[in-house]
């Protein structure tokens, strides 16, 4: 890796230089010094921890959430609830192995469809595919404490086949039949690799299984971003989604709050690489979760999304955040993260720019393309929050065709999509009258949801 010449770097770079430098010494000072700690020192400082915590806060976590937060497995998270799950590994065109979830059916449900898609008979119940954002597994759709709360059993328990994608090189997808995790060609991949290859391999593979022709897709952050890429420069995929609920979407950020990081963000990405390497990407969080209590780590977690977005959380309880933020982080490449600050440096929705930072540069004699995501065809229905400082829905809705729904939630921000206490109220009565009007599905929700239940209004967003 080439390390960029002092003299080449401009006022935003070395405020980037002076910040990563702060940072890493004194995360790196830490780690060293508990490095030295055996296990049972930490688990007992961890214990500790938790203990002075409890000393002035009373726990008022329920059981549900005591047991969903130290579950080490979305098997475990799925089956506490009493609903079944399958396990199944896509193999991508190019070699890496992902780990994908399925529920097929609902938890009382003894129907034709349900007993064949117990038996992998090939069924004829509509799928819906849902997909995680960044640095996320599919273990983030399954921390809601409450059950009428947690959207897969909802969609399981409506008639839907309900299956859950995972981006390759999370907690589910760490594998490749040529490279290891510990070889850096295994994390020589952006968001380019997930438009390309996981998402239309994985959805292939579903159709396939269940034999239906298409199926809805659910996006969440990432997980909207990399199928607005896929669909773009996919024309065939568009046949394959017969609908697109983008929740919380992420195409332009920004930026962030805080103008420190900011400019980190936005400097040379030779600087990222430089402190980060070129491999996995903040690999230490799963470090600190192990060693802070989960009350202090919730904390922690808390100031940094405040420090970095702006958030307040307010929509979301103490405790599910307690609970979430257990099963929030997995691992990602440095290189999809770069991709990122690309994007929000240029402005644009791009792919990988393989020769920064002149991006775009027509001095240069090349062009960094941009997703031509204008041309998409599948009918999309954007939900956004009205407090979320990562999305700009101004931008995002030039940049796509006309959306068949659009719908701002003004208090939510970003995470709220996934974990807000309301969110059973305000974001799934439309979310499942869109799902039925494309499936053309006729089913039940939830008794408490009936009662706020708003039939939808296609409407222009100006």
């Amino acid at each position: 890796m080439k390390v960029p010449i002092i003299s080449r770097l401009n006022s935003r770079d070395y405020q980037a230089l002076v910040f990563g430098l702060f940072f890493l010494f004194l995360e790196r000072s830490v780690r060293l010094v508990t490095y030295c700690f055996p296990n049972f020192v930490l688990e007992y400082l961890r214990s500790l921890s938790q203990k002075l915590y409890s000393m002035n806060h009373e726990d008022t976590r329920t059981d549900p959430a005591k047991i969903i937060q130290f579950s080490t497995t979305f098997r475990e998270m799925v089956e506490y609830w009493g609903y079944s799950m399958e396990e199944h590994i896509v193999k991508t065109r190019d070699d890496y192995l992902l780990g994908i979830h399925r529920i097929p059916t609902g938890k009382f449900s003894d129907d034709d469809d349900d007993k064949s898609a117990e038996s992998h008979i090939k069924s004829k119940k509509p799928v819906v595919l849902l997909y995680h954002g960044l640095m996320m597994c599919s273990e983030i759709w399954m921390c809601n404490m409450e059950e009428e709360r947690q959207l897969p059993f909802l969609l399981a328990d409506a008639g839907y086949d309900v299956w859950f994608g995972n981006a390759r090189g999370n907690k589910y997808s760490m594998k490749h039949t040529r490279y290891k995790p510990n070889e850096g060609q295994f994390w020589e991949y952006s968001m380019d690799e997930f438009a390309l290859f996981d998402l239309p391999d994985t959805i292939d593979y579903i159709l396939e299984t269940t034999g239906v022709p298409s199926l809805t897709y659910i996006g969440f952050s990432q997980g909207t971003a990399q199928s607005f890429a896929a669909l773009s420069i996919n024309p065939s995929l568009n046949n394959k989604v017969n609908l697109f609920i983008a929740l919380a979407p992420a195409t332009s950020p920004v930026g962030l709050q805080n103008p420190i990081v900011d400019a980190f963000i936005k400097a040379s990405p030779n600087i990222v690489y430089l402190f980060f390497g070129r491999k996995a990407f903040l690999t230490m969080t799963m470090f600190w979760q192990k060693v802070l209590s989960p009350p202090i780590y919730t904390e922690l977690l808390d100031r940094c999304m405040k420090l970095l977005f702006g958030w307040e959380g307010k929509n979301m309880t103490k405790d599910q955040k307690s609970v979430s933020y257990s099963h929030l982080y997995s691992f990602t490449s440095v290189k999809s993260l770069v991709h990122w600050f690309q994007i929000i440096r240029a402005k644009k929705f791009q792919m990988y720019d393989e020769l920064p930072p002149y991006s775009s540069s027509t001095a240069m004699g090349y062009y960094c393309h941009e997703f031509p995501t204008r041309q998409i065809k599948t009918p999309i229905g954007v939900f956004y929050g009205g407090s979320d400082s990562l999305v700009d829905i101004k931008v995002l809705l030039k940049q796509l065709p006309k959306p068949v729904f659009t719908k701002e939630v003004q208090p939510y921000e970003h995470l709220d999509f996934l974990w807000a206490s309301d969110v059973h109220k305000t974001v799934f009565p439309e979310l499942f009258d869109l799902l039925s009007k494309y499936n053309n599905v006729r089913h039940k929700i939830d008794e408490e949801i009936n009662n706020d239940y708003q039939h939808i209004n296609e409407k222009e967003f100006n």
